[in-house]
């Protein structure tokens, strides 16, 4: 037991140390049971814990996310784009996902999520419409997610992998009639998979802290664009304002998330300069189990450090918020 507590105590503070990329990457709101059939569970909002929903219960959800970001000015960016680097003048983007989850045994849930993807960006391209707004819609990628608990001991453990498929729209166009490039489209085009690992644990009846360690390897996309591979770490603690399990409850969160993410490839596996990097976010937020059944969410991830390689445009902030129904 002292061994777990140790090794517990490894994972949540390995995260201090991590090389950190873009907002919500890997986002996990959806794949968090935010009320544990069979026990308490505390809650998290963006980390990974190893709650379960319990055999034969389901949750549906919907989940807002909104980044903004730090807009290079349109006639910097257009002599960038001219110069060959690869700058699309991205200002916002939002997602709108619907989720639904099943516990197939009380060790074993299935998720599935679907989004809808608004992007926004100026038009870096055409000298006769420079700096006009453009926006890419349309349905995303369809994501699956399997959670095994595999230990449950004082420290309860589960183990993650996911698979992004390439269902959403990768041939949407801009105001003139040109293709949006690989990164400004509602999805990817490629085939992305992720494993990784979360604990969670909760004390004194009313504090929950949570850790978990993610790699999402990245295929081949659309236009030949592969987006290079992501490794995250997060680490999240909340707290309950009454008993874990009371109804209704309110939970104060604070998490942080650290990303790395390799260069992107494309076109012939070049190098993509402007692009990857690390990024760490401090996100605080509130958890709310409204009844028995309904529970939400809001966050707001905002970013302490970013060291992306070449010209990026930086995250200014992101918003979540959610809503979710277990039965």
């Amino acid at each position: 037991m002292l061994q777990l507590r140790v090794a517990f105590l490894g994972l949540l503070l390995g995260i201090a140390y991590a090389p950190q990329v873009s907002a919500c990457d890997a986002c996990s709101c959806p794949f968090n049971a935010k009320r544990q059939h069979g026990r308490s569970a505390g809650a998290t909002v963006l980390t990974p814990s190893a709650n379960m929903l319990g055999k034969g219960h389901g949750t549906v959800g919907f989940l807002f996310e909104q980044q903004r970001y730090n807009a290079i000015p349109a006639r910097d960016a257009h002599t960038l784009h001219h110069d060959g680097r690869d700058v699309h003048g991205k200002n916002h983007e939002e997602l709108y996902h619907v989720s639904a989850g099943y516990g197939v045994t009380d060790r074993f849930d299935v998720f599935v999520v679907a989004p809808v993807v608004s992007r926004t960006s100026i038009q870096i391209d055409s000298h006769s419409a420079l700096g006009r707004g453009e926006r890419s819609d349309g349905l995303g990628d369809l994501r699956v997610v399997g959670k095994y608990r595999f230990w449950e001991d004082g420290v309860d453990a589960a183990a993650l992998l996911g698979v992004k498929t390439p269902t959403g729209e990768t041939s949407d166009r801009d105001q003139a009639g040109a293709k949006f490039e690989a990164e400004q489209q509602p999805g990817s085009g490629s085939w992305d998979v992720t494993a990784g690992v979360a604990a969670s644990r909760s004390f004194w009846r009313q504090v929950t802290l949570a850790s978990a360690f993610q790699y999402t390897y990245r295929g081949e996309g659309a236009q030949d664009h592969k987006a290079g591979d992501v490794f995250r770490w997060d680490l999240g603690t909340s707290y309950a304002l009454r008993p874990i399990g009371s109804h209704p409850n309110l939970s104060v969160v604070l998490e942080l998330h650290s990303q790395w993410a390799q260069q992107d490839r494309s076109r012939g596996q070049r190098k993509v300069f402007d692009s990857g990097g690390t990024t760490v976010l401090l996100s605080p937020g509130v958890a709310a189990d409204l009844t028995e059944s309904v529970s939400a969410f809001l966050a707001v991830p905002v970013p302490v450090y970013q060291n992306l390689g070449g010209e990026h445009e930086e995250l200014k902030y992101e918003l979540l918020a959610g809503v979710s129904w277990h039965f």
